[in-house]
Protein backbone atom coordinates (compact mmCIF):
# COMPACT_ATOMS: atom_id res chain seq x y z
CA UNK A 1 0.00 0.00 0.00
CA UNK A 2 1.17 3.54 -1.13
CA UNK A 3 1.59 6.26 1.38
CA UNK A 4 -0.49 9.23 0.59
CA UNK A 5 1.27 12.88 -0.17
CA UNK A 6 -1.81 14.39 1.98
CA UNK A 7 -1.88 17.13 3.48
CA UNK A 8 -1.89 16.80 7.60
CA UNK A 9 -2.13 19.96 9.54
CA UNK A 10 -2.07 18.32 13.31
CA UNK A 11 -0.44 15.69 15.51
CA UNK A 12 -3.02 13.01 15.99
CA UNK A 13 -2.44 11.41 12.47
CA UNK A 14 0.69 9.81 11.95
CA UNK A 15 0.78 8.71 8.62
CA UNK A 16 -2.05 7.75 5.96
CA UNK A 17 -2.10 4.79 2.85
CA UNK A 18 -3.73 4.14 0.05
CA UNK A 19 -3.46 0.93 -1.78
CA UNK A 20 -4.54 3.69 -4.76
CA UNK A 21 -5.39 7.21 -5.40
CA UNK A 22 -6.26 6.59 -8.70
CA UNK A 23 -9.49 4.89 -9.07
CA UNK A 24 -11.80 3.79 -12.35
CA UNK A 25 -14.79 5.89 -12.27
CA UNK A 26 -17.27 3.09 -13.04
CA UNK A 27 -19.13 3.21 -9.80
CA UNK A 28 -17.70 -0.07 -8.82
CA UNK A 29 -14.09 0.15 -7.88
CA UNK A 30 -12.25 0.94 -5.09
CA UNK A 31 -9.25 1.54 -2.73
CA UNK A 32 -8.16 0.56 0.71
CA UNK A 33 -7.32 3.55 2.96
CA UNK A 34 -5.39 2.90 6.91
CA UNK A 35 -4.71 5.88 8.52
CA UNK A 36 -2.61 5.56 11.30
CA UNK A 37 -3.19 7.60 14.53
CA UNK A 38 -0.83 8.96 17.25
CA UNK A 39 -1.63 7.00 20.92
CA UNK A 40 -4.86 7.78 22.63
CA UNK A 41 -5.48 10.30 20.26
CA UNK A 42 -9.32 10.00 19.55
CA UNK A 43 -11.78 7.84 20.53
CA UNK A 44 -13.62 8.27 16.90
CA UNK A 45 -12.22 9.63 13.57
CA UNK A 46 -14.78 11.40 11.20
CA UNK A 47 -14.04 11.85 7.86
CA UNK A 48 -15.68 13.37 4.38
CA UNK A 49 -15.74 12.83 0.76
CA UNK A 50 -15.85 15.35 -1.63
CA UNK A 51 -16.30 13.19 -4.52
CA UNK A 52 -16.92 9.05 -4.03
CA UNK A 53 -18.43 7.26 -1.49
CA UNK A 54 -17.61 5.30 2.27
CA UNK A 55 -19.93 2.68 0.73
CA UNK A 56 -20.93 0.66 -2.36
CA UNK A 57 -23.81 1.80 -4.29
CA UNK A 58 -24.67 4.33 -2.46
CA UNK A 59 -23.61 8.15 -1.77
CA UNK A 60 -22.07 8.02 1.78
CA UNK A 61 -19.85 11.39 2.08
CA UNK A 62 -19.51 11.28 5.60
CA UNK A 63 -18.41 8.83 8.44
CA UNK A 64 -17.85 8.85 11.90
CA UNK A 65 -14.94 5.51 12.58
CA UNK A 66 -13.82 3.85 15.80
CA UNK A 67 -10.15 3.52 15.94
CA UNK A 68 -8.77 0.09 16.34
CA UNK A 69 -5.47 -0.30 18.20
CA UNK A 70 -5.05 3.40 16.70
CA UNK A 71 -5.47 2.36 12.88
CA UNK A 72 -8.55 3.23 10.97
CA UNK A 73 -8.94 1.64 7.98
CA UNK A 74 -12.02 1.44 5.35
CA UNK A 75 -12.99 1.99 1.55
CA UNK A 76 -13.30 4.50 -0.95
CA UNK A 77 -15.41 3.98 -3.99
CA UNK A 78 -15.35 5.18 -7.12
CA UNK A 79 -18.13 7.60 -8.96
CA UNK A 80 -19.49 6.17 -12.15
CA UNK A 81 -18.18 9.76 -13.43
CA UNK A 82 -14.57 10.98 -13.68
CA UNK A 83 -13.11 13.79 -11.52
CA UNK A 84 -11.55 14.82 -8.75
CA UNK A 85 -11.81 14.92 -5.05
CA UNK A 86 -10.35 14.97 -1.56
CA UNK A 87 -10.81 12.86 1.82
CA UNK A 88 -11.40 15.74 4.47
CA UNK A 89 -10.80 15.05 8.11
CA UNK A 90 -9.50 17.13 11.16
CA UNK A 91 -6.22 18.69 9.61
CA UNK A 92 -6.48 15.97 7.00
CA UNK A 93 -6.42 16.81 3.09
CA UNK A 94 -5.83 13.98 0.70
CA UNK A 95 -6.59 14.34 -2.89
CA UNK A 96 -7.83 11.55 -5.12
CA UNK A 97 -8.50 10.88 -8.70
CA UNK A 98 -11.62 9.16 -10.29
CA UNK A 99 -9.81 8.51 -13.77
CA UNK A 100 -11.73 7.80 -17.09
CA UNK A 101 -13.41 3.55 -17.31
CA UNK A 102 -13.45 3.23 -20.71
CA UNK A 103 -12.48 5.01 -23.58
CA UNK A 104 -16.07 7.13 -24.31
CA UNK A 105 -15.41 8.38 -20.77
CA UNK A 106 -11.95 9.48 -21.97
CA UNK A 107 -13.30 11.15 -25.20
CA UNK A 108 -16.28 12.85 -22.82
CA UNK A 109 -14.34 13.88 -19.75
CA UNK A 110 -10.74 13.80 -20.80
CA UNK A 111 -9.62 14.55 -24.08
CA UNK A 112 -12.70 16.69 -26.08
CA UNK A 113 -12.94 19.30 -22.56
CA UNK A 114 -9.11 19.61 -22.65
CA UNK A 115 -9.18 20.35 -26.61
CA UNK A 116 -12.17 22.72 -26.54
CA UNK A 117 -10.10 24.78 -23.76
CA UNK A 118 -6.84 24.47 -25.79
CA UNK A 119 -9.31 25.86 -28.63
CA UNK A 120 -10.81 28.54 -26.71
CA UNK A 121 -7.22 29.55 -25.41
CA UNK A 122 -5.60 29.87 -28.67
CA UNK A 123 -8.33 31.79 -29.52
CA UNK A 124 -8.13 34.28 -26.99
CA UNK A 125 -4.88 34.57 -27.63
CA UNK A 126 -4.71 35.31 -30.87
CA UNK A 127 -7.64 37.68 -30.31
CA UNK A 128 -5.87 39.59 -27.80
CA UNK A 129 -2.04 38.79 -27.48
CA UNK A 130 -0.28 37.67 -30.46
CA UNK A 131 -1.05 37.10 -33.92
CA UNK A 132 0.97 36.21 -37.18
CA UNK A 133 0.78 38.36 -40.39
CA UNK A 134 1.83 37.60 -43.75
CA UNK A 135 3.85 40.49 -45.69
CA UNK A 136 1.65 41.09 -49.09
CA UNK A 137 4.67 43.07 -50.84
CA UNK A 138 8.02 44.32 -50.82
CA UNK A 139 7.07 48.05 -49.34
CA UNK A 140 9.29 47.03 -46.48
CA UNK A 141 12.33 45.68 -47.63
CA UNK A 142 15.12 45.46 -46.82
CA UNK A 143 13.51 44.92 -43.58
CA UNK A 144 10.70 42.44 -44.28
CA UNK A 145 10.77 40.81 -47.54
CA UNK A 146 7.34 39.91 -49.83
CA UNK A 147 6.03 36.79 -47.96
CA UNK A 148 7.85 36.88 -44.53
CA UNK A 149 5.43 35.76 -42.17
CA UNK A 150 5.86 37.38 -38.71
CA UNK A 151 4.30 37.50 -34.93
CA UNK A 152 3.19 40.64 -33.46
CA UNK A 153 2.11 41.69 -30.15
CA UNK A 154 -1.30 43.12 -30.03
CA UNK A 155 -1.67 42.95 -26.17
CA UNK A 156 -0.03 45.93 -25.64
CA UNK A 157 -2.35 48.03 -28.27
CA UNK A 158 -5.19 46.40 -27.33
CA UNK A 159 -5.01 47.44 -23.58
CA UNK A 160 -2.86 50.27 -24.19
CA UNK A 161 -0.48 49.11 -22.38
CA UNK A 162 2.47 51.03 -24.32
CA UNK A 163 2.68 53.62 -27.20
CA UNK A 164 4.51 53.08 -30.43
CA UNK A 165 7.60 55.05 -31.11
CA UNK A 166 9.98 55.86 -33.20
CA UNK A 167 11.40 53.38 -34.85
CA UNK A 168 8.41 50.60 -34.26
CA UNK A 169 7.23 48.59 -37.06
CA UNK A 170 3.30 48.32 -36.98
CA UNK A 171 0.08 46.59 -38.20
CA UNK A 172 -2.60 48.98 -38.38
CA UNK A 173 -6.24 49.08 -39.78
CA UNK A 174 -5.31 51.15 -43.22
CA UNK A 175 -7.28 54.26 -42.62
CA UNK A 176 -9.03 54.43 -46.02
CA UNK A 177 -10.22 51.34 -45.92
CA UNK A 178 -10.48 49.72 -42.38
CA UNK A 179 -10.93 45.90 -43.68
CA UNK A 180 -7.41 45.83 -44.93
CA UNK A 181 -4.37 45.41 -42.64
CA UNK A 182 -1.08 47.78 -43.67
CA UNK A 183 2.48 47.08 -41.89
CA UNK A 184 4.88 50.13 -41.61
CA UNK A 185 7.57 51.78 -39.45
CA UNK A 186 6.46 54.72 -37.05
CA UNK A 187 8.29 58.13 -38.30
CA UNK A 188 7.06 60.68 -36.32
CA UNK A 189 4.64 60.36 -33.30
CA UNK A 190 1.55 62.98 -32.18
CA UNK A 191 2.54 66.52 -31.59
CA UNK A 192 5.55 65.81 -33.77
CA UNK A 193 6.86 67.78 -37.11
CA UNK A 194 7.59 65.55 -40.37
CA UNK A 195 9.26 66.90 -43.14
CA UNK A 196 10.86 65.30 -46.51
CA UNK A 197 13.53 67.09 -48.70
CA UNK A 198 16.78 67.14 -50.53
CA UNK A 199 16.33 62.72 -50.49
CA UNK A 200 16.15 62.94 -46.31
CA UNK A 201 13.63 62.80 -43.23
CA UNK A 202 13.38 65.47 -40.75
CA UNK A 203 11.24 65.21 -37.40
CA UNK A 204 11.17 68.87 -35.20
CA UNK A 205 13.95 69.80 -37.83
CA UNK A 206 16.30 67.06 -36.99
CA UNK A 207 17.12 64.35 -39.51
CA UNK A 208 16.94 61.52 -39.50
CA UNK A 209 19.31 58.63 -39.62
CA UNK A 210 17.86 55.53 -41.58
CA UNK A 211 20.13 53.13 -42.06
CA UNK A 212 17.51 50.62 -42.36
CA UNK A 213 15.87 51.66 -45.79
CA UNK A 214 15.99 50.55 -49.22
CA UNK A 215 16.92 53.70 -50.77
CA UNK A 216 16.60 57.10 -49.65
CA UNK A 217 13.49 59.04 -50.77
CA UNK A 218 12.94 60.83 -53.85
CA UNK A 219 10.47 62.83 -53.29
CA UNK A 220 9.69 65.48 -51.04
CA UNK A 221 7.00 66.47 -48.33
CA UNK A 222 6.41 69.89 -47.11
CA UNK A 223 6.33 70.24 -43.47
CA UNK A 224 3.20 68.33 -41.59
CA UNK A 225 2.35 68.60 -37.82
CA UNK A 226 1.08 64.47 -36.47
CA UNK A 227 -2.29 65.34 -34.31
CA UNK A 228 -2.09 64.23 -31.46
CA UNK A 229 -3.94 60.40 -31.41
CA UNK A 230 -2.36 59.72 -34.54
CA UNK A 231 1.03 58.58 -35.99
CA UNK A 232 3.35 59.35 -39.34
CA UNK A 233 4.72 56.53 -40.62
CA UNK A 234 6.49 55.07 -43.76
CA UNK A 235 7.74 51.84 -45.59
CA UNK A 236 11.22 51.01 -45.01
CA UNK A 237 11.39 50.71 -49.53
CA UNK A 238 10.98 54.42 -49.80
CA UNK A 239 9.87 54.91 -53.38
CA UNK A 240 7.96 51.85 -53.69
CA UNK A 241 5.32 52.13 -50.79
CA UNK A 242 1.93 53.94 -50.22
CA UNK A 243 2.15 55.27 -47.17
CA UNK A 244 1.79 58.24 -44.64
CA UNK A 245 3.18 60.69 -47.17
CA UNK A 246 0.62 59.80 -49.55
CA UNK A 247 -2.32 59.12 -47.67
CA UNK A 248 -2.40 60.68 -44.36
CA UNK A 249 -1.68 59.65 -40.71
CA UNK A 250 -2.56 56.41 -38.56
CA UNK A 251 -5.19 57.05 -36.07
CA UNK A 252 -4.27 55.17 -32.53
CA UNK A 253 -7.68 53.66 -32.91
CA UNK A 254 -6.33 51.76 -36.24
CA UNK A 255 -3.88 50.42 -34.10
CA UNK A 256 -3.50 46.40 -34.34
CA UNK A 257 0.26 45.36 -32.85
CA UNK A 258 3.93 45.81 -32.65
CA UNK A 259 5.60 43.30 -35.44
CA UNK A 260 8.36 41.29 -33.00
CA UNK A 261 10.12 38.46 -35.04
CA UNK A 262 10.01 36.77 -38.30
CA UNK A 263 9.29 32.93 -38.36
CA UNK A 264 8.72 31.95 -42.06
CA UNK A 265 11.10 30.95 -43.97
CA UNK A 266 13.32 29.49 -41.87
CA UNK A 267 16.41 31.35 -43.00
CA UNK A 268 14.88 34.47 -42.09
CA UNK A 269 13.80 33.94 -38.20
CA UNK A 270 15.22 37.11 -36.33
CA UNK A 271 13.59 39.43 -33.96
CA UNK A 272 12.94 42.96 -35.43
CA UNK A 273 14.36 45.38 -33.50
CA UNK A 274 13.60 49.09 -33.06
CA UNK A 275 16.74 50.74 -34.58
CA UNK A 276 16.13 53.96 -32.11
CA UNK A 277 16.97 53.29 -28.55
CA UNK A 278 15.13 55.82 -26.75
CA UNK A 279 12.34 56.01 -29.08
CA UNK A 280 14.18 59.49 -30.75
CA UNK A 281 15.74 60.07 -33.88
Amino acid sequence: MAKSRARVRNDRIREISFSSQRIRADGRSSCEVRIKLAPGSAEHFDLRLTAGSFAPDQTVREVSLQPDNDEVAFRIYSPRIPRSGFLLGEGLKAPLQFSPANFTQYLAFDLIPTLFFAVVFALIIRSFAVASFYIPSGSMEPTLLESDRLIADRLSYTFHLREPQRGDIIIFRYPDDPRVDYIKRVIALPGETVEIHNRQVFVNGEPLSEDYTAEAPRYDMPPRKVPDGKYFVLGDNRNRSRDSHIWGFVPEANLVGEALFIYWPLNRVSLIRNPYQQGTG
